[in-house]
């Protein structure tokens, strides 16, 4: 198929694209509105990797999985939302827990943990007052080494500070708000364990806090926007200052309609679809770099040609080489997204988009906002000669 466009392509075509600017004007401010519109209403669905949470990766002991009883299973427990979906195969499945926020729910589930896996004489109770402390209540005397491995049952670690000084049969630990928040994602895996036990064993488990998740989208935000500046910055020295704010213009059509199809199909919006994100710009930038250098040359081997089918020519002449490319690509992350599974599938869907938008973009808004920024070919021109007399 890719060679029979390329032999179809071979010879020279006369698109008029530049003639078609302004419906696509309308039709990529119209998708971006609404992109931008569904972001700050509906919002992206955010993974564990921002949104913080729990991951857990279940095996079905026997048998397929069966998601509905599963689901059951899990809703019941307290923990808040459960999601779930099938993981690689038709025996794994994915269970997604929101974030705990170590109120005195957790501390039952706490609780409830314990008496299962210590026995019927332990207890685990909130502190009193409005604070982070929790205190555990034995059978019967324990020493420090005693204090650390019981409540290792419940997913806590203790600190020496921590530990009682004597042999006691309670204890109050020491913690933070958010220092029991984060306890409570552990209580979270083993509560969620104890209820599937029977039927699944845990194959991996991840768990993100809510700091971590903050950090980490500060940090995806940060490298969204160096990316997009470096790159302006490299057009706009390599090429004139118009070609910068075109290039501009064009990644940023494309991250916002980007963002737009994640709300649209509520997918989920991890490190690894913000790692398409970037990939989406750079391969929209590559492919707008060539038809702006082909703009480049055809303005000082054409003199009178005017802007528009000076435009027109280039994008003409690059048409070949851009579909063979983009052709290429789309079939394999085609691929990914046919076989690639759940853990890539954000991914391979935003890719498999951006492989069409960023296309789009280079030839109708790269393009054409070199016509609404009044570029003049005259001028270029004179300063090329300029050079070339200097030289």
């Amino acid at each position: 198929m890719l060679w029979r466009a390329h032999h179809l392509l071979s010879h020279r075509t006369s698109f008029d694209f530049l003639g078609k600017r302004r419906i696509a004007l309308i039709a990529s401010t119209v998708i971006n509105i609404l992109s931008i519109v569904g972001v700050f209403t509906l919002g992206l669905n955010f993974g564990i990797d921002f949104e913080g949470g729990i991951a857990i990766q279940v095996r079905a002991k026997q048998g397929d999985i069966h998601l509905d009883n599963l689901r059951a299973t899990t809703g019941s427990l307290g923990v808040g939302e459960v999601t779930l979906q099938e993981f690689g195969d038709n025996k794994s499945a994915l269970v997604r827990v929101q974030r705990q926020e170590g109120n005195a729910a957790c501390v039952a589930h706490a609780d409830q943990v314990m008496k299962k896996r210590a026995g019927a004489g332990w207890s685990v109770v909130p502190g009193a007052g409005d604070t982070g402390d929790v205190t555990f209540t034995a059978p019967g005397a324990l020493d420090s080494n005693g204090w650390r491995e019981a409540v290792s049952t419940v997913g806590l670690t203790l600190q020496d500070r921590q530990l009682p000084r004597a042999n006691t049969n309670s204890a109050k630990i020491d913690m933070t708000h958010d220092q029991r928040a984060e306890w409570c994602q552990q209580v979270a895996i083993k509560l969620v364990e104890d209820a599937i036990g029977g039927q699944y064993e845990l194959r991996g488990t991840e768990s993100v806090g809510p700091k971590i998740g903050e950090e980490l989208m500060h940090s995806g935000v940060i490298a969204v926007l160096a990316t997009l500046g470096a790159i302006v910055i490299y057009v706009w020295l390599r090429f004139e200052w118009q070609f910068g704010v075109a290039a501009l213009v064009a990644l940023l059509h494309d991250v916002i309609s980007t963002m737009g199809l994640f709300v649209l199909l509520r997918l989920d919006f991890s490190l690894t679809a913000l790692a398409a994100v970037l990939t989406i710009a750079g391969y929209s930038i590559n492919d707008t770099v060539v038809i702006f250098d082909r703009v480049r040359e055809n303005m000082r081997r054409y003199r009178k040609m005017s802007l528009i089918e000076l435009l027109n020519f280039s994008v003409n002449e690059t048409l070949s080489r851009t579909l063979m490319t983009s052709g290429t690509v789309f079939v394999a992350v085609l691929a990914l997204v046919l076989f690639g599974g759940p853990v890539l599938y954000s991914f391979s869907v935003a890719m498999l988009w951006g492989v069409i938008v960023g296309t789009y973009s280079s030839i109708w808004v790269a393009s054409a906002m070199l016509v609404y920024l009044k570029l003049r070919p005259e001028q270029f021109r004179a300063k090329a000669e300029d050079a070339q007399a200097k030289a």
